[in-house]
């Protein structure tokens, strides 16, 4: 049995491998899938349900397959940034949007200098991108499943002469029914619990689901394995305990989840200053048109559209779809002012813009075992931010919209975008209605271990027998959704592991 939950773990239960892998998501299962037809005996554990539960609606997204129940927030300079973390055998690939950007040629170009190694590099990464995009069929969103709230934007990004069209994204049997974020329920989305966890199934490695790692066990100054606490995936109810000993540890919970651990288990402070600094989050808001025609944005592929305006460099806006109570959630509207808005639901099409952030937070860890998490803003990142939402709501009028609404403390609806414009310059960070599901950078690779916590090839500078692989790795902020590069980067990783060597001790007791 290679794919076991809580019932496989009851009590108390002991397990041994090779290596264990901290999380199944796009850097853990990249890892597996690497070392396990390397030959390398792979355990791998996951906080969140061995299979999947989706249902279609975001509350019970929130529940199963987001960690702290999606309620993990950045706090810094009076706002708060809700941050979205996946959990589940499959990740953040099980509740994401399934868009599949290559890494920039000019990011990888700065990693390659950072790091000093050239494994990173544009050519060295080419082939792994060809190889992950096979394996999880990445395909160009066809016009026909795209929807209007898509098309609407490529049409208006068009017309204004921008760089513009429809996202690649992993979902080679996508049917547009707009739920990629609460669970794909036709199965048209390759996340990586379809293609890269069985890969590695099928060379012996074992998963195990409902276990939350909670400690990592350290002996002679090696890390020789974890242990963690079992749980009833619907009750949370405490069913067991699990301690699972290997040679060696690769940590890939995340950019929140990797430095939350390491923080519990008080092994930050011996891996230095850097782990859970760095945080770089993609903050981003929204821009809504109103259109007179109906839009039904949750109807079509769910982020499938983006455009590009080379003034607005670090700038990714692209489609968000919601379903109608998630759009009033984000307005902050209920009673009377929910009734208003409801009629005007169908007609709304919508933009959100990310940036490639230069602002920085920490991650750390409460008494209670949350996230703990800042975020201080660059005033450079709030400019290009405000300035992104005026040229998304340009594209917007310029596709069809004929209102221009965003969900920023004391706006409302503007049919001059001028006058929108002028509004958002005055308005401060702290009114705005912000978003991050892209955490990154919260245990970097580097050569000195003051400024970073592995070294290019995934190790631990200061401690031996532990690796990571996942978003804390990435020496900077990236710029695009990262699934895809996570994926790459942490292949890449495996590969250098397993052509070091992983090491070996005296036989697992």
């Amino acid at each position: 049995m290679t794919l076991r939950d809580h019932t496989d773990a009851l009590g108390d239960t002991s397990l041994t491998a090779d290596v264990i892998i901290v999380g199944s998501g796009p850097g853990g299962a990249s890892v597996a899938r690497v070392l396990a037809e390397g030959g390398v005996k792979v355990l791998m554990l996951e906080e969140g349900p061995a299979r999947p539960k989706f249902r279609p609606n975001f509350a019970n997204a929130q529940r199963y397959h987001m960690q702290e129940n999606g309620a993990i927030v950045a706090q810094g300079l009076g706002s708060f940034v809700p941050v979205a973390a996946g959990r589940g055998v499959g990740g953040g690939t099980l509740v994401n949007s399934a868009m599949c950007w290559r890494t920039p040629d000019y990011v990888l170009e700065k990693w390659t200098k950072l790091l000093g190694v050239d494994h990173f590099s544009p050519t060295a990464m080419g082939p792994i991108f060809d190889e992950i995009e096979e394996i999880i069929q990445v395909v160009d969103t066809p016009e026909a499943i795209a929807g209007e709230n898509n098309k609407l934007i490529v049409r208006g990004a068009t017309k204004l002469g921008l760089e513009t069209g429809f996202i690649r994204r992993n979902t080679p049997t996508c049917v547009g029914c707009c739920m990629c974020m609460m669970g794909c329920p036709s199965g048209g989305k390759a996340s990586v619990d379809r293609n890269l966890v069985p890969m590695a199934r099928e060379h012996g490695t074992v998963v195990q689901g409902d276990v939350k790692v909670e400690g990592i066990l350290v002996e002679d100054d090696r890390v020789v394995g974890v242990r963690g606490t079992v749980y009833h995936p619907d009750t949370r109810e405490v069913v067991g305990h699990l301690e699972a000993r290997a040679h060696a540890v690769i940590l890939s919970a995340g950019a929140i989840g990797t430095p939350r651990l390491l923080a519990l288990d008080g092994l930050a402070s011996r891996l230095g200053p850097a782990v859970g600094t760095g945080l770089h989050l993609h903050p981003g808001s929204a821009v809504v048109g109103i259109c007179e025609h109906e839009v039904n944005m949750w109807r079509g592929a769910t982020q499938a559209a983006y455009f590009k305006d080379k003034a607005l460099p670090g700038v990714l806006p692209h489609t968000i779809a919601s379903e109608p109570g998630h759009i009033l959630m984000i307005f902050n509207k209920v009673g009377h002012e929910a009734k208003a808005l409801m009629p005007k639901l169908p007609y709304m099409c919508g933009i959100g813009v990310m940036i490639s952030d230069k602002s920085q937070g920490t991650v750390g860890a409460r008494s209670d075992g949350r996230s703990k998490v800042t975020y201080h803003w660059d005033e450079g990142d709030v400019e290009r931010l405000k300035a992104g939402m005026v040229r998304s709501a340009e594209v917007l009028m310029a596709g069809g919209a004929v209102e221009i609404a965003s969900p920023v403390g004391g706006m409302g609806t503007y049919t001059d975008l001028d006058r929108y414009a002028a509004d958002l310059a005055t308005r401060p960070i702290r009114d705005f209605g912000l978003y991050s599901a892209h955490p990154m950078a919260t245990c970097r690779m580097g050569t000195d271990p003051a400024t970073s916590v592995i070294d290019p090839y995934g190790k631990a500078h200061a401690i031996d027998g532990l690796y990571i692989a996942d978003a804390s790795v990435f020496p900077t902020s990236l710029g695009v959704n990262p699934q895809l590069t996570t994926m790459a980067i942490a292949t890449a990783l495996a590969r250098q592991m397993l052509a070091k060597g992983l090491p070996e001790a005296a036989p697992i007791r």
